[in-house]
């Protein structure tokens, strides 16, 4: 696996944005121009060109001076993997809650997609959704994640098949909440 980037607190807060969240995710094709992303995304030159800059002085992305012209900037991000770690601070607690609110929404969406769109008959019967309710300490937690990161991250950086598409692999190991937001429920323990 290669060694992820631990984002920094001003990293973490760039990347809690919605659209920042989306450019960043779209670098990942390639570099690019604040136009092109503004087209992509829907949004203006300039307001693509705000948040990249943004982006740039989080240490997210950075100016590829290989391409373009004086009055075109293009930019990339890392190969390298960027995990953020909220520490359990309150500004930590807020940051993760935020970031996880930008990865959620993005995962909804992409499943909604697939709901209400056409997936080919292979990718049809590929696909797969599962889940499961298992009793972890934080530890186990912590080595399943790495582990599960480790094989997705081989995967990410392979040389793609040419068939290959675009998927969404999403990944959560999160305690189950009582409602009320307190503690790690007991309710779906098995009985000794």
């Amino acid at each position: 696996m290669n060694d992820p980037i631990e984002l920094s607190r001003s990293g973490m807060w760039a990347m809690a944005h919605p659209l920042r969240f989306r450019i960043w995710e779209l670098l990942r094709e390639g570099p690019s121009t604040a136009s092109r992303v503004g087209r992509r995304l829907g949004e203006s030159r300039g307001s693509a060109s705000y948040h990249l800059r943004i982006l740039a002085r989080a240490g997210l992305i950075a100016e590829d001076e290989t391409l373009g012209t004086r009055r075109e900037r293009w930019w990339r991000r890392s190969e390298k993997a960027m995990v953020g770690i909220a520490r359990g601070d309150p500004e930590g607690r807020m940051l993760d809650q935020r970031l996880l609110a930008v990865f959620f929404a993005r995962d909804e969406e992409v499943r909604s997609r697939y709901l209400l769109g056409r997936a080919s008959d292979d990718w049809h019967e590929a696909s797969l959704v599962v889940n499961w309710f298992v009793p972890l300490t934080p530890a186990e937690a912590d080595e399943l994640g790495l582990k599960l990161f480790a094989l997705v991250d081989e995967l990410r950086h392979r040389t793609p098949p040419p068939d290959a598409e675009q998927a969404l692999v999403s990944l959560s190991i999160l305690p189950v909440v009582e409602e009320s937001g307190d503690a790690p429920s007991t309710l779906l323990r098995e009985p000794p």
